[in-house]
């Protein structure tokens, strides 16, 4: 094990100052990533039909307290769209109110699914762009060795700038793949909750209209 540290340590050593700055893209992209599973596969582990039902069903009962326990739970985007169809509706408020409400509220909680997930793909593209810099900046490091350095040293000169050529190329799309990976995980992921978001509140207000249509009449 130490030895694979060694040899990791040497070649990050060897791949010279762009390293540095992949390192830097790498670490926020692993607190991107880290942030958006707990909060899709955690906060937002949520079955939107399922807890329509369960709102609809206390509803039914005109049991408002009920139906706004079952929403409480958890802090998710279609909790709190819910809660507010909930609150608006208890209060005793026409369709149309409890409609702009619900409106109102998705203009803030509807961007939270997509928050900062774009970055990954632009961390894939940066950590590339600087693996191609990496190799640039060693590629002038072995040509300049040619004819600034003497003859002696000329063949250490160009193997370091060969070596810090390929080490960052390597690095920035050992960076760059996975952000990729994730990015295509994570969006399909919030595409889904999206989708079951947009159906449960359709769902939500649907019932209410239907109930609160008697008494407008």
């Amino acid at each position: 094990m130490t030895d694979i540290v060694q040899l990791l340590a040497t070649k990050f050593n060897q791949g010279g100052p762009f390293m540095w700055v992949i390192l830097v893209v790498l670490a926020t992209a692993c607190a991107i990533v880290l942030e958006r599973v707990v909060f899709y596969f955690f906060i937002c582990n949520i079955n939107g039909v399922k807890l329509v039902s369960e709102v609809a069903k206390a509803l039914n009962n005109d049991n408002i307290d009920a139906a706004k326990k079952a929403a409480c739970c958890k802090k998710a985007p279609i909790n709190t769209l819910i809660r507010t169809a909930i609150e608006r509706y208890g209060t005793g408020m026409d369709f149309d109110d409890i409609q702009e409400g619900v409106d109102e509220t998705a203009i803030k909680e509807v961007p939270k699914m997509s928050q900062r997930l774009n970055y990954l793909s632009l961390f894939a593209n940066i950590a590339t762009l600087l693996g191609l810099l990496g190799t640039i900046s060693g590629l002038q490091v072995s040509f300049s060795s040619l004819a600034a350095v003497e003859a002696a040293k000329k063949a250490t000169m160009l193997a370091q700038g060969i070596s810090q050529a390929m080490n960052t190329t390597a690095f920035g799309l050992i960076v760059a793949v996975p952000c990729m990976i994730f990015f295509t995980i994570l969006s399909n992921k919030q595409q889904a909750l999206t989708k079951d978001l947009d159906e449960a509140v359709v769902k939500l207000l649907s019932y209410m209209k239907k109930k609160r249509e008697p008494k407008e009449q």
